[in-house]
């Protein structure tokens, strides 16, 4: 089943092109900054993941996974407050999922900061393959979803991606965030629950299948300090909502 959501129109930037045919290059950044191989001693890039605002489909209890739904009245009131809460932070860049939901969401964000988002499509959502638009009534009473949850990091939803190819994607976007904002910049990254679940399990060396266990709620923000591309981030904060007063620091922020 299609989701009933139109596809939006290009919104922002996309912040990466799509290989040549027969190419092995990975994707282009459009940037003006020189990528640069780690981040400089002694400063730290804060990443904010942000997950999207609700849409009709959350209170219908239905997967969204590839369903390309918008923003209810609710989840546009989750990502002003997202807004509100980020428009002291001196933000470098605004990423987001290309999903409406994401875009819908970090567009906001960007007005608040005076930032044009930019797209990766790294950062879409899970493939769930043909549990995307059923209801999670109808995905648990199935018997690959018993398997899934005996095996989350060795079975795949049915014509779904697997665990690890989730976390690859996701990694590698982050990696280039670190590549591309070297200099104790922050950056807004608005994605899905499972994208900021994998990325948090994995920089806390849990074992893949653990992933599971952290809660991300829409519209909340969790938040993580590289000092080194090369080693694990500080977690500074997992599901936040309101101030982040408590939790970063605020030389940082916008006059």
């Amino acid at each position: 089943m299609e989701g009933t959501g139109e596809a939006p129109d290009p919104i922002g930037k996309q912040r990466y092109s799509a290989p040549v045919a027969g190419e092995t290059r990975g994707c282009l950044r459009f940037s003006a900054r020189a990528a640069c191989a780690t981040l400089q001693t002694g400063v730290e890039t804060t990443v904010y993941l942000i997950r999207t605002g609700v849409t009709p489909w959350h209170a219908e209890r239905r997967v969204l996974g590839q369903s390309d739904i918008p923003l209810s009245r609710d989840g546009l009131e989750q990502a002003a407050a997202v807004a509100s809460t980020l428009s002291g932070v001196k933000l470098a860049e605004v990423l987001s999922s290309p999903k409406q939901r994401a875009v819908e969401t970090a567009e906001i964000i960007g007005r608040a900061v005076g930032i044009e988002v930019a797209r990766d499509p790294r950062l879409d959502d899970v493939r769930l393959g043909k549990w995307g638009a059923m209801t999670y009534a109808e995905v648990a009473a199935t018997g690959e979803y018993q398997e899934f949850l005996r095996q989350p990091d060795r079975i795949a939803a049915p014509g779904g991606e697997s665990l690890l190819e989730l976390q690859r994607r996701a990694l590698a976007a982050v990696e280039q965030v670190l590549s591309d904002c070297p200099y104790g910049d922050a950056v807004a990254i608005v994605t899905h629950a499972d994208i900021i679940r994998v990325l948090i399990n994995h920089y806390m060396g849990s074992p893949p299948g653990n992933y599971r266990q952290l809660l991300v709620s829409p519209g909340s923000i969790s938040i993580l300090s590289f000092a080194d591309s090369r080693e694990p981030p500080r977690v500074l904060a997992i599901n936040l909502a309101g101030s982040i007063d408590h939790v970063v620091r605020r030389s940082g922020s916008r006059a």
